[in-house]
C-alpha cells in the first residue's frame, strides 16, 4: 500500500507540512507533480488525516499547562465511561486524552489561561465526574521538547 516514497513524504510533510511539491522533491527523489498525487492519494487514503499549525512556545508559555493523571472507578458504567470520553474530548483546554496502562486509567494533557480556568475545568471535568475517583495533576513548569512527529520506517508498513 504505501513504498519508500511514501515513508519519506510523510516524514518530511510531518516535519514541515508548509514546503511546497518543488521544495519536497529536492530532497524526495520525485518530479514535484509526482510528489502532489502522492500527498493527493495518502490525504485520500486517511495516511495524513489534518493538517495544523503549531504555536510557537513563547506563546504556548503564556498557559497554565498541565498533565492530568485520572483514576476511574472500578466498576465504572459504560455509560458513565462514554461520557467522560465525550465530554474531554469536547472540551478546548484538552489538548491530548489517552487511556493507559499502569495506576492512572487516563492520561490528559490540558492548557488554561490561569488557575482560575483549571480550576472550572477540574471542578466541572474530574471531581464533580461519579466515574472519576481521584485525579493528580502535574503542572508543566518548562517545555523541553514538544514534537508531535511519528517518525516512520519500513517496520510501519510490512509486506
Amino acid at each position: 500500500m504505501f513504498d519508500s516514497f511514501d515513508l519519506k513524504l510523510l516524514n518530511a510533510m510531518q516535519a514541515d507540512a508548509d514546503r511546497t511539491a518543488e521544495e519536497l522533491a529536492e530532497v524526495i527523489a520525485l518530479s514535484p507533480s509526482a510528489i502532489a498525487r502522492r500527498l493527493r492519494r495518502l490525504r485520500e487514503v486517511g495516511a495524513i488525516a489534518r493538517t495544523v499549525a503549531l504555536v510557537s512556545p513563547e506563546l504556548a508559555s503564556k498557559r497554565l499547562r498541565a498533565m492530568i493523571g485520572i483514576q476511574l472507578h472500578d466498576h465504572a458504567p459504560a455509560a458513565g465511561l462514554a461520557d467522560l470520553r465525550d465530554r474531554l474530548q469536547a472540551r478546548h483546554e484538552v489538548q491530548m486524552c489517552l487511556e493507559v496502562s499502569g495506576p492512572d486509567d487516563m492520561i490528559l494533557l490540558i492548557a488554561c489561561a490561569d488557575m482560575a480556568e483549571f480550576n472550572l475545568f477540574a471542578d466541572a471535568e474530574l471531581a464533580s465526574n461519579p466515574v472519576v475517583r481521584r485525579y493528580t495533576t502535574s503542572f508543566v513548569k518548562k517545555e523541553i521538547k514538544n514534537q508531535p512527529l511519528l517518525w516512520l520506517t519500513e517496520r510501519d508498513f510490512p509486506g
